[in-house]
């Protein structure tokens, strides 16, 4: 760890912990997470370990206090250590409806916990073949790998070396890739003749507007 200053076992469990939170979640744990993961009773526990790691130049901290005046450890940062996932705050619900009243969280969207797993991609799409589908040109479209699926999912299938994003349905002797869009015809394969497979099937779609 450079040339700082030795770390006891209890601060480098702390640091390493500390430091996979910010790598794969995009951003550092709560005082409270600490807390939990170490059986430490109280915060102030916590905050002794985040002094001398901040005073050995292993961390830089900004100290945050929430509604209830209680020290939080989300300024954490480490030097030469980016994030590895991405989160958003999350406000709260808002209604597309009939208004709902407004409830004040602290919490975060973590998108690599949304679409959980090493099991998943992505790809964008290029078309309007699923513009009834909710899915349009340009979106960004999530896929959990799988090779087989249910008739009427969507799925990204290969046809020989062609990939596409479409519903699936399976026939007696054919596979028909069905669009969403009602004024294109789906495709239609023999797979005795023409190669074709599944490569995973619709998670969730990103859109930036």
């Amino acid at each position: 760890m450079g040339e700082h200053p030795p770390l006891t076992d209890k601060q480098e469990k702390i640091y390493n912990f500390i430091r996979r939170h910010i790598e794969t979640k995009g951003f550092p744990p709560a005082i409270r997470d600490i807390c939990d993961e170490f059986g430490i009773s109280s915060p102030n526990g916590v905050m002794c370990h985040l002094k001398a790691l901040q005073k050995k130049g292993y961390i830089n901290r900004v100290e945050k206090r929430d509604n209830q005046q209680r020290a939080q450890a989300r300024g954490i940062t480490i030097p030469g250590v980016s994030a590895g996932g991405f989160s958003l705050p999350l406000r709260g619900v808002v209604a597309a409806g009939r208004a709902i009243e407004a409830e004040e969280q602290d919490e975060r969207l973590e998108l690599r916990e949304l679409f959980s797993g090493d099991d998943v991609f992505a790809v964008k799409v290029r078309g309007d073949s699923m513009i009834d589908g909710q899915i349009a040109n340009g979106d960004y479209v999530v896929i959990r790998k799988a090779e087989t699926c249910e008739n009427g999912e969507k799925v990204v299938a290969m046809v020989e070396k062609a990939m596409t994003l479409k519903k699936y349905y399976r026939r007696k002797n054919e596979i028909q890739l069905h669009p969403m869009n009602s004024a294109m015809e789906p495709i239609v394969v023999d797979p005795s003749r023409q190669d074709v497979h599944i490569l995973g099937v619709l998670a969730g779609v990103i859109r930036k507007c």
